[in-house]
């Protein structure tokens, strides 16, 4: 599949990092969402905005030579979404072998020694 700047696509999270996530789209092409293009607000936790395995609706904003995409969330207009959910787009799952938690994994040791910090409160 062959996508344009400007188009709006759907992709599934697949790495969550602190600078954004890295998404997986039908073709199995993979793109960048930056953090500074999830929303029009300062983002200080990505994970309350983004899920691993989840499918999100992005707007592609470059494509690198080698296929690689930008994408942004922010910049979907209202009627842009509008258009999108009404066109007849089917969505295929993606096979799991692309999710990776590691960046979850990474995390985990931290969050629980701050939940044992909070319960000591």
């Amino acid at each position: 599949m062959n996508y344009k700047v400007n188009d709006i696509i759907e992709g599934t999270i697949i790495n969550i990092r602190p600078f954004g996530a890295i998404m997986i789209f039908e073709d199995e092409s993979l793109g960048l969402l930056h953090i500074s293009e999830i929303a029009n607000t300062f983002i200080r936790n990505i994970n309350r905005y983004l899920k691993i395995g989840k499918t999100y609706q992005v707007k592609v904003i470059d494509i690198e030579d080698d296929g690689f995409l930008k994408v942004s969330m922010s910049k979907i207009t209202d009627e842009e979404k509008e258009l999108y959910r009404n066109s007849q787009v089917k969505r295929n799952p993606i096979d799991e072998k692309y999710i990776d938690f590691t960046a979850l994994k990474e995390k985990l040791p931290e969050w629980i020694k701050l939940a044992q910090e909070e319960m000591k409160k």
